[in-house]
Order: C-alpha cells, then structure tokens, then sequence
C-alpha cells in the first residue's frame, strides 16, 4: 500500500510540475515520453509486452 501512495504522490508531482511548463515546454515532455516508449517497445520486441517488474515499474522480462 505504501508503494501505491509513493507512486500517486509522485504522478500527484509530476502533474503540478507538467502544468507549470509553458506550451512549448509539455509539447517537448511529451516528445520525450513517446520517445522513450518507443525506445522501450523496440528494446523489448514488438511482441513482447511490458511486464511490470518488482519495483512497479514497467521493464522487458528477459
């Protein structure tokens, strides 16, 4: 339960921080972001799905 409150307060952050940035500034996070998932997608196969590892974040099982 603890992980779930850690995760909500940091997306909770992230989210105040998303809306300070000017238009310019979300557009270039969320360029990044779909970057970054498509870096993840290639690094683990278009087949594959990520699994959600033991830290709660999503990762390759390899």
């Amino acid at each position: 339960m603890t992980q779930k409150r850690t995760d909500a307060q940091k997306i909770a952050e992230m989210n105040a921080i998303f809306l300070t940035l000017n238009e310019k500034g979300q557009e270039s996070a969320l360029t990044i972001l779909k970057s970054l998932e498509f870096a993840q997608s290639v690094m683990c196969g278009e087949s594959e799905k990520p699994q959600e590892g033991p830290c709660g974040r999503e990762h390759c099982e390899k």
